[in-house]
């Protein structure tokens, strides 16, 4: 947003919305962006093989939070939870990261999935 405002040429004394600026200079504002790479993200990491440890984590930690622990003595630390991207993503989209990962997982490979192949003409 600041550089959306120097760009309108609009100083911080000019008590002008963030909706006006982004109006004004005709781009998107930067908080669509970051929701969109970060989505983008978590779709590349659901999509990898199996025995990546970045696709293991992340696996691990969406059957986290379905309640699923690989130990059953584990426990959270006391305090307020910290918030993590699984949050933020949960936040982003109203729903949970086991509701997005089979979605992020077979976007885009439908034909290998599915087994079939393009035909010729």
């Amino acid at each position: 947003m600041k550089c959306q405002r120097q760009i309108a040429r609009i100083r911080w004394q000019d008590h002008i919305r963030n909706t006006e600026v982004t109006t004004l200079t005709g781009l998107s504002p930067v908080s669509k962006s970051i929701i969109r790479r970060r989505n983008s993200l978590f779709g590349q990491v659901t999509r990898l093989a199996k025995d990546t440890p970045a696709h293991q984590a992340l696996q691990c930690h969406v059957d986290m939070t379905l309640g699923r622990f690989q130990d059953r003595k584990w426990r959270r630390r006391l305090g307020r939870p910290r918030n993590r991207w699984l949050d933020q993503l949960r936040g982003d989209n109203n729903s949970s990261p086991a509701d997005l990962w089979r979605p992020a997982s077979s976007r885009g490979h439908s034909r290998v999935t599915l087994g079939s192949s393009p035909t010729m003409r």
